[in-house]
């Protein structure tokens, strides 16, 4: 029986020092990164002052417009206490948040028999503009979308209680994708 390594010829020794082109390598990738120095805290601020200023001052300024639906509502909420931080409304908002969702709900499974669909995947998409209230200018846009699935059987209760969730889970992550990318745009702004 033959060795695979007896194929490939006498090993060498390795050598337990880096070579000058790995050196190099590091040299280059240290440099590259020592520009890399502009960090900073979203929600907070450099002097240590917490929240009382900069990005999270800006969101607790934003005004969420009022809601139509369930689904709706359940986003709004969740951007109020996301942008308030469990503070509510803000008294004299600067901004306000419109948002429209397209809500749809599509068959992914069907029972064999009955030919009725067993789950449900739905899908929510949501697009928004910030509008600052005193001049009435859009300062941004967005869109956001999630997904979440959902079983579907003969219970009636069991149906309306799994899409509700369904419908939070999505406006949950909705919510908290709006409020990264408004932060995000709040501090490039800075």
């Amino acid at each position: 029986m033959s060795s695979p390594d007896a194929a490939r010829g006498p090993r060498r020794p390795h050598s337990k020092r880096p070579t000058a082109s790995l050196g190099l390598a590091l040299a280059i990738a240290a440099a590259l990164l020592a520009g890399c120095t502009d960090f900073r805290p979203l929600y907070g601020s450099l002097d240590g002052a917490g929240q009382s200023g900069g990005v999270g001052a800006q969101l607790r300024s934003i005004e969420v417009a009022v809601a139509g639906s369930r689904v709706d509502q359940q986003l709004r909420n969740q951007l109020v206490f996301g942008f308030g931080g469990g503070g509510g409304e803000p008294e004299k908002p600067v901004y306000r948040l419109s948002i429209r969702l397209i809500e749809n709900a599509i068959p992914v499974g069907v029972e064999r028999l009955e030919d009725i669909p067993a789950a449900y995947l739905l899908q929510l998409n949501a697009n928004y503009a910030i509008v600052e209230i005193a001049s009435g200018k859009t300062i941004t846009t967005g869109t956001s979308f999630a997904n979440a699935s959902y079983d579907f059987s003969r219970q009636r209760f069991a149906n309306v209680r799994a899409q509700r969730d369904a419908e939070n889970r999505v406006a949950g992550t909705i919510a908290a994708d709006i409020r990264t990318k408004v932060a995000a745009f709040f501090a490039t702004r800075a």
